[in-house]
């Protein structure tokens, strides 16, 4: 599903280089796993994947995929404002509806409408379908980056950039505490990191020139470097 933040265009390209790393003696551990763009194209050469994600939602939607559940092909708006009010009484659909059915895929951001009638509820319902069967045997659990310790591990990062416009689900991102995680995680662990700059003792190993959702005074979309950084 299209996430705020999520690297649809992108997750191929990163994985290319993730998966250099690929060892069957090591775990591929993704903590801010969002739209799962970048696991699914993740190689198999892994002992383990872990995925992991603040959003509890996210991961019971992930879970409940896994066991066969079938999301809806249509959300009205009266549904969605309900589900978005009463998040817990299924949280697979909460994170279905407050994603997918979301403005620019941003949590519970308004609910996704256009003057052409897109159903933005069916692309993502197609969405979840699509990746059903790359979720077997990737273990999924909804936890805060900061309480893992992870060891002789490959680690993708895609934390809430610095300087921009957050989840909506998180709050406040702390990105000087995230850099000092990444350098104690370093220690035992390869780790990467999506960013657009990095400080100054991470390194770049790769660049990929993107569209964003931004519009331009003259309604183009602008185009960003995004970056892969590594200590």
């Amino acid at each position: 599903m299209r996430y705020l933040g999520g690297k649809c265009r992108l997750g191929k390209k990163i994985a290319e280089v993730i998966n250099r790393y690929a060892n069957m003696d090591k775990n591929y551990i993704e903590p801010f796993v969002g739209g799962f763009w970048v696991t699914q194209h993740v190689s198999n050469n892994f002992k383990n994947k872990y995925c992991y994600d603040i959003n509890k939602y996210m991961i019971e939607l992930y879970k409940a995929l896994q066991k066969g559940w079938e999301p809806p092909v249509n959300i009205t708006k009266e549904e969605y404002l309900f589900i978005r009010n009463n998040k817990d009484i299924d949280m697979a659909l909460t994170a279905f509806a407050g994603i997918g059915c979301s403005f620019a895929g941003k949590w519970f951001g308004g609910y996704a409408k256009s003057a052409g009638g897109r159903n933005y509820c069916l692309n993502s319902y197609n969405s979840c379908n699509k990746i059903r069967h790359l979720l077997n045997n990737i273990i999924f659990n909804s936890i805060n980056f900061k309480e893992l310790n992870p060891d002789s591990a490959v680690i993708y990062c895609d934390p809430p950039y610095n300087n921009t416009t957050g989840y909506g689900f998180s709050g406040d991102f702390n990105s000087e505490e995230f850099w000092a995680i990444m350098r104690i995680w370093a220690k035992n662990n390869t780790v990467l990191i999506s960013e657009y700059k990095a400080p100054h003792d991470f390194k770049c190993i790769a660049e990929f020139n993107t569209k964003t959702d931004i519009r331009n005074k003259n309604n183009q979309k602008e185009y960003r470097i995004e970056k892969l950084f590594t200590i």
